[in-house]
C-alpha cells in the first residue's frame, strides 16, 4: 500500500490555514468598517439631535426677538401718531424720538407715498379749522380711512412659529406701496395714521438687529462646528430649502438644489446616505407637528478611512503572525511525523531484513547440515586413502592430488560454517578490550597481505581511550574483514587508516581506504547477504560484520565515492550491548 505524502498534507494544511486566516482578516476588516460607519452614524445622529435642539431654540429666540422688536416698533408708531394728534410735531422732534429709542428713522408718508410736509406751526383757531377740514376729508375718503385704521404692515421678519399669524395680511394702498418705502431698511413696521392722511413708518436700527441675531442664532454654532476636522458641513434650511445658516457663510441665502433633501421632505423623517466620501444626514425640524425647516449634516469619512487602514494593517500583521506561527508549528509537527515515519520505515526494513536473514539462515542451516555429513565422510575417506594406500608409481602426484582434495573439502567446510553463522545467534562473551592494542595487533597480522599489495596501514588511536566491553574474537573478525576488504580495494597500493576515538557514551571506529570505492547504485545493497562485486566470494563478510556490530548494540555505516575510496564508520557503546 502506497504511503500518503506528508508534503501534500503539509501544503494542503498551509493552504487551509491561509484560507482561514484570510477569511478572518476579511471578516474582521468588514466588521471594523461596519463599526466605524456605525460610529459615524451615531455621531451624526447625536450631532443632529444637538443641533436640532439648538436650531429650535434659535428659531424660538429669533421669532420672539422679531415679535418683541415689531411690537416695540408698533408702540413707537402709535406713540408718534398720538403725539401728532395732541400737538404739532416737527422733523427735529421725530429725530429726537428716533435717537432716544435707537431707531434708524421715522417716516411720515402721505396718501401717495410721498414724505408728509410739516406745516408751519399754526394758531389755535387755524388748528381748529384744519381739524374740521381733515374730518370732512376723512368723511369723503371713508373707505381709505377705514383701510388705514386697520393696516399694520411689517417687513424684514424671517421667523415665525407654526400657527403664528404673520401681521402682513393688510398691505398699504397701492399708491403708497409703489414708492417702496421699506427699501434700505432691515426691519420695520408701518401703520395707518390717524393724525395725518397717510402712514407712519418706523425703521429699526439694522446693526442692533443683526448683532442680536448673530449672538443668539445658530450660525455661530455652525461655524464653530465647521472647524472640526471630521465635519464637512452643517446647514440649517427653511421650508423653502434656503440656507439660513451654513458653515460656508457664502452659501447663506442661497437655495439647496440637492434632490436628497426633497426625499427627506417627502418622507418626513431622517434620511442618510454615503456620497462623494461623505456621510450625509438630513433631519426635518418639527415643532408641534409643524415643520420649521431642515438640518443637513455632512461628515467626512476620511478620518474613518485612515483609522480603518491603520487597523487593517494591524489585522494583516496579526494574520501574518498567526500564519507564520501556524506554518512553523505545522512544519514542526510534520517534521516530527516524518521523522517517526522514517524510523518506522527503517524498522520495517530492518524487520524485513531480519526475516530475510532468518529465512536464509534456516535454509543455510538445512543445506549445511545435509552437506556437512558427506563432507565429513569424504574427508575421512581421503585420510584413509593417504594413510592406508600406497601407489606403485607416481606417488608424488598421488599425494598432491589427495592434498588438493582435502583442501577443497576444507574450503567447502568453511563455506558451510559461514552459512551456519547466519542461522545461529551470536553467543557474545563481553570482556574489557583496549581498542588501541587490538588495532595494533590486527595491523601487524595483516601486514603481509598489505605489503604484497603495496598498502601501508596507519593506526590513529590514543593510548588514553577508555576500554570497551565487547567479544574480542567477534570484534577481531569484524575489523579483520574490513581491513582485508580495504586492502583488496587498493590493487595499486595506498593508505589504509584505522582510527579510534571516544565520545561521551560510544566508541567510534573508522576504517578508511583510498581505493576504487563503491558505485552509488551498490551502496544500498552493500550489507545484503550474497551481494558481492568480487570475482570470488559469497557476499557474506559484510553481512556477518553487520550482525556482529548490531549484536554489540552498535551501528555501522559506509560512505564511499567511486574511484575515491570508502569509509566504514562503526559506533559501539562503551558499556557493551544492553540485554
Amino acid at each position: 500500500m502506497k504511503r500518503p505524502s506528508l508534503a501534500r498534507y503539509f501544503i494542503a494544511s498551509v493552504l487551509l490555514l491561509l484560507i482561514v486566516v484570510s477569511a478572518y482578516g476579511l471578516s474582521e476588516s468588514r466588521r471594523l468598517q461596519r463599526e466605524l460607519l456605525r460610529q459615524a452614524e451615531a455621531k451624526g445622529m447625536a450631532l443632529a439631535e444637538a443641533m436640532e435642539a439648538s436650531a429650535k431654540n434659535a428659531i424660538l429666540g429669533n421669532s420672539l426677538l422679531e415679535e418683541m422688536v415689531s411690537q416695540r416698533l408698533l408702540d413707537n408708531a402709535r406713540l408718534i401718531d398720538q403725539l401728532l394728534l395732541l400737538r404739532p410735531v416737527d422733523r427735529a422732534f421725530l429725530q429726537e424720538i428716533s435717537a432716544m429709542n435707537r431707531l434708524q428713522k421715522v417716516e411720515l408718508l402721505d396718501r401717495d407715498g410721498r414724505p408728509w410736509i410739516f406745516p408751519v406751526l399754526p394758531t389755535m383757531q387755524q388748528r381748529l379749522r384744519e381739524m374740521m377740514a381733515e374730518m370732512q376729508s376723512l368723511q369723503r375718503d371713508l373707505p381709505f380711512a377705514r383701510h388705514q385704521q386697520m393696516m399694520i404692515y411689517m417687513w424684514g421678519r424671517n421667523w415665525s412659529l407654526p400657527g403664528e399669524e404673520k401681521k402682513t395680511a393688510l398691505q398699504p394702498p397701492p399708491q403708497i406701496t409703489e414708492q417702496k418705502f421699506w427699501e434700505g431698511s432691515v426691519f420695520g413696521v408701518a401703520i395707518s395714521a390717524r393724525s395725518i392722511p397717510g402712514i407712519i413708518a418706523v425703521h429699526a436700527n439694522a446693526d442692533f438687529i443683526l448683532n442680536f441675531k448673530k449672538e443668539i442664532g445658530v450660525q455661530r454654532q455652525i461655524e464653530e462646528l465647521g472647524n472640526q476636522p471630521d465635519i464637512d458641513h452643517v446647514a440649517l434650511l427653511d421650508n423653502n430649502f434656503t440656507f439660513v445658516a451654513h458653515t460656508d457663510t457664502a452659501l447663506v441665502g442661497q437655495q439647496e438644489k440637492d434632490e436628497f433633501i426633497l426625499k427627506a421632505r417627502a418622507n418626513g423623517r431622517t434620511l442618510t446616505q454615503i456620497k462623494d466620501g461623505l456621510y450625509q444626514l438630513v433631519k426635518p425640524i418639527n415643532l408641534n407637528n409643524s415643520s420649521l425647516g431642515f438640518l443637513k449634516i455632512g461628515l467626512s469619512l476620511e478620518p474613518m478611512k485612515v483609522t480603518w487602514r491603520k487597523s487593517l494593517w494591524s489585522i494583516i500583521l496579526l494574520g501574518l503572525a498567526i500564519l507564520a506561527v501556524g506554518i512553523l508549528g505545522m512544519a514542526a509537527i510534520f517534521y516530527n511525523q516524518n521523522s517517526h515515519l522514517k524510523e518506522i520505515k527503517v524498522l520495517e526494513a530492518e524487520v524485513a531484513r531480519r526475516e530475510h536473514l532468518s529465512a536464509l539462515g534456516n535454509l543455510a542451516a538445512s543445506v549445511a547440515h545435509e552437506i556437512r555429513n558427506p563432507l565429513n565422510a569424504i574427508s575421512m575417506g581421503l585420510q584413509r586413502l593417504k594413510a592406508e594406500f600406497r601407489p606403485t608409481r607416481d606417488e608424488d602426484d598421488y599425494s598432491r592430488f589427495i592434498g588438493l582434495m582435502r583442501g577443497e573439502v576444507q574450503r567447502l567446510n568453511s563455506i558451510v560454517e559461514e552459512f551456519l553463522s547466519l542461522a545461529r545467534p551470536l553467543n557474545l562473551k563481553p570482556e574489557p578490550v583496549r581498542i588501541g592494542e587490538l588495532l595494533g595487533e590486527l595491523a601487524l597480522f595483516a601486514r603481509a597481505d598489505a605489503e604484497s599489495s603495496k598498502v601501508e596501514i596507519h593506526v590513529a588511536a590514543s593510548p588514553n581511550l577508555p576500554v570497551v566491553k565487547a567479544d574480542v574474537n567477534y570484534l577481531k573478525q569484524l575489523l579483520l574483514n574490513l581491513i582485508l576488504n580495504g586492502i583488496q580495494a587498493m590493487p595499486d597500493g595506498g593508505m589504509l587508516t584505522l582510527e579510534a576515538k571516544a565520545s561521551r557514551k560510544n566508541l567510534i571506529l573508522t576504517v578508511t581506504d583510498v581505493g576504487v570505492g563503491i558505485p552509488p547504485e551498490n551502496l544500498p545493497r552493500i550489507f545484503e547477504p550474497y551481494f558481492t562485486t568480487k570475482a570470488s566470494g559469497f557476499g557474506l563478510g559484510l553481512t556477518i560484520a553487520r550482525r556482529i556490530v548490531e549484536a554489540h548494540g552498535g551501528t555501522i555505516e559506509v560512505k564511499s565515492k567511486d574511484r575515491r575510496g570508502s569509509l566504514f564508520h562503526i559506533s559501539l557503546p562503551l558499556d557493551g550491548a544492553e540485554r
